[in-house]
């Protein structure tokens, strides 16, 4: 590389000082061509124009025309031929008389010359320069606009294919001195750098082993010092990065164990190289351990998945299998080759439970069912309001007439009218679409307003709000109605008067409230119908407070869950999205 480099400067010098010289010489003859050539020309016109006889006859008789070309000849640099060729081709008078009255050569223009001198890289050219050529300079001459002879001059390129040829010579010459140079130089140093290069070689060797090298030391303050202190640096580095990759391997080995799904790694003879605790406890009733085992040998023999690991060890991958455990359940299994050999490396199976998946399919044909359902009850209520009204009034009229003795059964009736009323009120109200009017409020001080409304006398409010809660986007009518419900019927559930406790705090991306009372809770059947329309466990109560406060709180992309035991109360959660402008707070929480 040494000796490249110091070749390569001296050729393109060279080639550059062989371009300048030959492009130099070519623009000299080119122009001394043409200064001669004027000048004939001068010499010719002046011949032409002092007597009446035809142009060869002129052109013969001038003694100043044939010294001139004799001259040209004599004097010019490079000049082997100087002539003046008649119309038809044939000479009619030139220098020493040479070749008059004979067909005029052929020979290649200097514009071919001028051509190769105006390249990019003359050096291309340059075997074309190296032997001796006759190239031909011409010019016209006219007379009254008719062509009349032609003066034409040649030049030979022998000069500069000696220049040419010299320069070659020196060239080479100057190559070899420093070929010889650089071969002395590197032997002169050979032996140290490759000493420091088997030092630097053998750290490298124990890095890629995977070995921890010490630091190397190399003497001098070269680029192999700085090599070496680049390696001592990454080495350095990839002790950090090992160790980083041992804790974030780790990391992720932990991470996998605990998601849900079921995950089994295989190495290439179907040895269990990995596990997670889901893995573990379905696949494993015997509660031997996966890990370290030949997966054939864990299970049972007849095991359904013995069968798809086979098969995907001989075909292709599998993914989404629906497979029934012998344990029990249904997963969806997928298998993944690892390797591209037509026997793979291993393999990794991926095993989902159905139950999920299941359970929101039930929740999407409950929400279409539901949907249904509304259309047809919001056409009812609608159906029912006209003749609530006309009962009320007929009802009315029907007070005056009977007098003291059946007014106080007409208001009865009219009081089960009006409660019939609102009860449709209420069931229009649930199933009509919302327009959300959201904005920015602070749920603490929403929670604070409504615990303000319970009777003091009778139930106790305790806060847990943490006061470095931001705000929430939300409709803030809709919320309001919805944890109001939600307060009233935990007030409701201690009708003999306890403790009420509001709390909040940060969850992730959303903020989560709890409304807790000390009642004596909700039975386990009852729980999981609490959120139906109608059904209550309150007498007198509509059944629509639940719902609605579900709805509410869904509709600003919220989540509300029940969780009671009988005899210990209940618990309210309800966890509602942050503002996307929310400013940061210091964590600082707080009881009131």
């Amino acid at each position: 590389m040494a000796l490249l480099l110091m070749l390569v400067p001296t050729i393109v010098l060279s080639i550059i000082s062989i371009d300048s010289r030959i492009g130099a010489m070519i623009d000299d003859m080119s122009r001394s061509t043409d200064f001669m050539i004027a000048q004939i020309f001068e010499e010719v016109r002046l011949a032409l124009s002092q007597g009446d006889a035809d142009v060869a006859t002129a052109l013969k008789s001038s003694e100043p025309v044939r010294k001139l070309l004799d001259s040209t000849v004599a004097f010019g640099p490079a000049v082997v031929a100087a002539s003046i060729v008649g119309d038809d081709g044939t000479v009619i008078v030139a220098a020493n008389g040479d070749g008059e009255g004979k067909p005029a050569l052929n020979l290649p223009s200097v514009r071919e010359l001028d051509e190769q001198a105006s390249r990019w890289l003359l050096f291309t050219s340059l075997p074309s320069l190296l032997t001796a050529k006759v190239y031909e300079a011409q010019r016209r001459v006219d007379i009254n606009g008719h062509p009349a002879a032609t003066i034409s001059v040649g030049v030979t390129t022998a000069l500069i294919a000696d220049q040419a040829r010299h320069l070659l010579v020196v060239i080479v010459a100057t190559a070899g001195l420093v070929i010889a140079a650089a071969m002395l130089a590197v032997l002169l140093i050979a032996n140290r750098i490759l000493e420091q290069l088997a030092t630097l070689n053998s750290g490298f060797e124990q890095l890629v082993a995977g070995k921890s090298p010490s630091e190397v030391q190399v003497s001098g303050a070269g680029e192999l010092s700085t090599l070496a202190e680049k390696f001592n640096e990454l080495s350095r580095q990839v002790r950090a990065d090992r160790s980083r990759l041992d804790s974030d391997q780790s990391h992720l080995f932990d991470v996998v164990r605990s998601i849900q799904d079921a995950v089994v790694l295989l190495d290439a003879n179907g040895v269990v190289l990995f596990a997670n605790k889901e893995a573990q406890d379905r696949l494993a009733p015997k509660n031997s351990p996966l890990e370290g085992a030949a997966l054939a040998s864990a299970l049972d023999a007849e095991h359904p998945l013995l069968a798809l690991v086979q098969s995907t060890v001989a075909g292709t991958e599998a993914h989404d299998v629906p497979l029934a455990l012998p344990a029990g359940g249904t997963y969806l299994v997928s298998f993944f080759r690892l390797g591209r050999e037509r026997v793979p490396a291993g393999l990794l199976i991926v095993l989902r439970d159905l139950k999920p998946v299941i359970e929101l399919e039930t929740a999407l044909d409950s929400s279409n069912r539901l949907a249904r359902l509304g259309t047809l009850i919001s056409g009812l209520a609608h159906q029912l309001r006209s003749p609530l009204n006309g009962m009320n009034m007929r009802l009315e009229l029907l007070r005056h007439e009977a007098g003291e003795a059946g007014a106080k059964h007409i208001d009865k009736l009219r009081r089960e009218v009006t409660r019939l009323d609102e009860a449709v009120e209420a069931l229009l109200r649930f199933m009509r679409p919302e327009q959300l009017k959201l904005s920015d409020f602070d749920l603490n001080e929403l929670l604070k307003e409504l615990g303000a409304r319970v009777n003091p006398e009778k139930v106790k409010v305790e806060y847990q709000l943490d006061s470095a809660l931001p705000t929430v986007q939300c409709d803030r009518g809709l919320i309001y109605e919805a944890l109001s419900n939600l307060i009233t019927n935990a007030e409701q559930a201690m009708p003999d008067g306890g403790e009420l406790t509001l709390s909040s705090k940060l969850q992730g991306t959303a903020v989560e409230l709890a409304i807790a009372d000390r009642g004596p809770g909700i039975a386990k059947e009852q729980l999981d119908r609490i959120f139906d329309l109608y059904y209550t466990t309150k007498a007198g109560g509509s059944g629509l407070g639940l719902p609605f406060a579900m709805r509410a709180i869904e509709l600003n992309g919220g989540k509300i869950a029940i969780d009671s035991e009988v005899g210990q109360g209940t618990v309210c959660k309800i966890t509602l999205p942050i503002a996307s402008n929310a400013p940061a707070k210091s964590a600082v929480s707080s009881a009131a």
